[in-house]
């Protein structure tokens, strides 16, 4: 026998074993990459959320302390700071740059120790709680990709006691 002609069969066996396999990483890359990007856009969509929620509730948080310090007319080595509720809205708001909270409302009241409205925050006594309340809405930037509400509502409630200079 032709050692040559052996040879050469076995070879050609070998290439048509490796042409049945050409392609493969292909397609289950195919398959893969799909649910590999759609979990990474909930995880990054998911941060971005989280985000959001903790930078307006910082905001009320800090309008509501801004609130409860100035709740009478003070004036220090000649500067008198007001008790407006513009200065406090542009405290809040002053927080909330950058995030894009849509249709965003800001409230500034009188409370009591569940949230309520009680009043006009300016007329809160010692020891009397004053709420800062933050809604809006929280737009997703891949709302359809994730099987997700294009907006989801975002209602923040910062509480604190009075110090009523």
């Amino acid at each position: 026998m032709n050692s040559s002609w052996w040879t050469r069969s076995s070879r050609t066996r070998r290439l048509r074993r490796g042409d049945r396999r050409r392609g493969a990483a292909l397609v289950e890359m195919a398959l893969v990459l799909p649910v590999i990007l759609l979990l990474l856009c909930g995880v990054l969509e998911y941060g971005r959320y989280l985000m959001t929620l903790h930078v307006v509730q910082n905001a009320g948080r800090e309008g509501c302390r801004y609130a409860l310090a100035h709740t009478e007319p003070i004036t220090i080595a000649g500067v008198t700071a007001s008790n407006s509720t513009s200065e406090v809205l542009n405290r809040i708001n002053t927080y909330l740059a950058g995030v894009g909270l849509h249709n965003q409302n800001i409230q500034i009241y009188k409370s009591d120790s569940q949230g309520n409205n009680l009043g006009s925050w300016t007329d809160t006594q010692f020891g009397e709680f004053i709420c800062v309340r933050i809604t809006g809405n929280f737009r997703w930037v891949t709302p359809q990709l994730l099987f997700l509400p294009s907006q989801t509502p975002v209602t923040v409630q910062a509480l604190m006691r009075s110090e009523a200079n």
